[in-house]
């Protein structure tokens, strides 16, 4: 595991590629919504390491073998995903339709896993 202060860093570092990858869809450019998405990557990235900064779960950070992604990494995509679908479904987009709120989450999820793969 790493350092608090690399936590913080490493959650900018996925939110606001989370927030630019969801830019390029207009519905998410209404109202701000990738920004908001980002907000809700980087905490939920955030609360991911430092649970498992706190719990010491070293296990987590072993790939496996043929797909070379970790529980570590799978944890910050659905802990991202999770943290924007609650926000989205649960406060500002109330009257969205399901697809287009799982479906910004889901982007905001690949992209923290993707990003978690490489820090």
């Amino acid at each position: 595991m790493y350092g608090v202060s690399v936590t913080y860093v490493s959650a900018v570092v996925s939110g606001v590629p989370a927030a630019a990858a969801l830019a390029l869809w207009p519905w998410a450019r209404t109202r701000g919504r990738f920004a908001i998405a980002g907000v809700a990557t980087l905490v939920g990235w955030v609360a991911w390491h430092l649970l498992l900064n706190s719990t010491q779960a070293f296990g987590f950070d072993v790939d496996a073998p043929i797909i070379r992604v970790s529980w570590e990494d799978v944890g910050s995509g659905v802990v991202a995903l999770l943290a924007t679908v609650l926000v989205f479904g649960l406060a500002t987009e109330r009257r969205e339709t399901a697809s287009r709120v799982v479906g910004a989450a889901s982007i905001a999820g690949l992209v923290a896993l993707i990003l978690d793969v490489f820090v």
